[in-house]
């Protein structure tokens, strides 16, 4: 899809609509949302992302990451939320 369609309200309105017509039932707009974002997105921006996810997996192989688990319990204290059952 051009990226000159990005900023047409009539394509960017039928886009979700023609999604969300004949999508599962878990199916959101806001999925709707990314995937017309995702088909719009200029070469930089894809670039960009794609460089983003090699150095994550970079670190995930060299054991930098952190489990979510553990993320999630620090970030939900740190934020005074509830922990998950």
């Amino acid at each position: 899809m051009p990226i000159d369609r990005a900023n047409d309200p009539t394509a960017s309105r039928g886009f979700p609509d023609s999604k969300l017509a004949d999508a599962p039932a878990d199916f959101t707009l806001d999925d709707a949302l990314a995937q017309w974002e995702a088909a719009n997105e200029g070469d930089d921006d894809r670039e960009e992302t794609l460089h983003a996810i090699q150095e994550g997996l970079v670190e995930v192989d060299a054991g930098l990451a952190q489990p979510f688990e553990e993320f999630e319990r620090e970030f939900r204290a740190r934020h005074g939320l509830p922990t998950r059952r």
